[in-house]
């Protein structure tokens, strides 16, 4: 069967009633699941090529939208919009940085619509940050639930499992720090945006955009090992880890190693 049309006449939504019945369909039908859709109207308007099949995902199935204080962490439903997360006073609590990385994302309107879910599998603005807190994606597939972590690639896959909600450790002690670079314009695709965390006994980064979103271990453990780099060798290090994992704009690179010093005194590695 052909899997895209030409014509939005031409889909066909499928409702499921559970999130397993999703799966199902979504590998039977070679659907593409779809909630508020904020990201990927826009990209099937711009290129005029729909997929075949949507699978509707449905907010009131049990876990799949919410905030919840666990003890792991944070569980956090797939279908929680980001205008959602952005106000809701655990977020606050525990982590002060996403509201104000939220702001920046899109519009009020969009920020209604679009799921957490939903950003991170485009690789949206919390990817860098979500992959810095090793966060773990909770998953529905055929064989039935799952934990995997974020960092692992799930964003890549093309596979159907379903994402139910995403578990954040508990980062209250923890000093957080995000830099955002992009454009104003609405439905344009951030440049870059880079999350810096210390956790106590090790710093993490990340970094998502047009590069795509990446964990960034090398300079992670440069940065962790203890010994003293001078500025010049950290920022080789840093545009070579880069342009390896798919930041080939050098400019951009700059960019970001400049985002990454700001972020580090930010989090006070040096201390």
């Amino acid at each position: 069967m052909q899997s895209e049309v030409n014509a939005r006449g031409e889909v066909r939504v499928l409702r499921p009633g559970s999130a397993r019945e999703a799966v199902t369909m979504a590998r039977r039908w070679g659907g593409t699941y779809i909630a508020g859709a904020s990201w990927l109207q826009p990209v099937w308007e711009r290129d005029q090529c729909w997929p075949r099949c949507l699978v509707a995902l449905d907010p009131r199935w049990p876990g799949f939208r919410g905030i919840e204080r666990a003890e792991r962490g944070l569980v956090i439903g797939a279908l929680t919009t980001l205008d959602e997360l952005s106000r809701h006073p655990l977020i606050h609590d525990y982590l002060p940085a996403l509201p104000e990385l939220l702001k920046l994302v899109a519009g009020p309107g969009v920020r209604r619509l679009g799921t957490v879910a939903g950003n991170l599998c485009a690789g949206g603005d919390l990817s860098a940050l979500f992959l810095s807190l090793d966060a773990r994606l909770d998953l529905v597939g055929c064989d039935g639930p799952e934990s995997k972590s974020l960092a692992a690639g799930y964003i890549a896959s093309q596979g159907v499992d379903l994402i139910q909600s995403i578990t954040l450790p508990d980062s209250r002690l923890w000093r957080i720090a995000v830099d955002k670079l992009g454009h104003r314009e609405r439905f344009s695709p951030t440049r870059a945006t880079v999350a810096c965390v210390h956790g106590g006994d090790r710093l993490r980064l990340a970094v998502c955009g047009e590069g795509g979103p990446r964990r960034l271990p090398i300079t992670e453990a440069a940065l962790n090992d203890g010994h003293s780099r001078s500025d010049v060798d950290r920022a080789r290090l840093l545009a070579s880890e880069l342009e390896s994992c798919g930041w080939q704009d050098p400019t951009l690179r700059l960019a970001i190693q400049r985002m990454v010093d700001y972020l580090l005194a930010e989090v006070g590695h040096d201390d």
